[in-house]
């Protein structure tokens, strides 16, 4: 009887260790960016402008390197079309974490840009 008790034991430690690790595991999520309405006009783009979109670029290279960027791409529409919008997938562990990702973009805290984020799961991918 001993020997089931410490069975049983063992077990349930095992089993909220397991539980525990899967807590701590990044989840995906999905955030979106569009252009604030300055800079749906070509007109409104400056130099520096463009600069800061080629920041954000190397930012998501760079994260998509280090493994927290799943992928990024944008919409293949005119700059003014209301569906141009801008996807990346990544990890982050929760929402406060999500949130600031996003907001630690460059195009973000310049105002080219704005993010929304929403959790997300990839359901099918040829990206893993």
């Amino acid at each position: 009887m001993k020997n089931l008790l410490f069975t049983l034991a063992v077990f349930f430690t095992l089993q909220g260790m397991a539980q525990d690790s899967t807590a701590a595991k990044p989840q995906e999520w999905l955030g979106i960016l569009t252009l604030t309405d300055k800079y749906k006009d070509e007109k409104n783009w400056s130099p520096g402008d463009q600069a800061i979109v080629g920041e954000h670029f190397q930012r998501l290279v760079k994260m998509k390197e280090a493994g927290k960027v799943v992928l990024a791409g944008r919409t293949d529409l005119p700059l003014d079309n209301p569906a141009m919008m801008g996807l990346v997938i990544f990890y982050a562990k929760d929402e406060k974490e999500a949130l600031q990702f996003m907001q630690d973009d460059p195009a973000v805290k310049n105002r080219i840009m704005q993010a929304q984020t929403y959790p997300y799961g990839i359901a099918v991918s040829s990206c893993k």
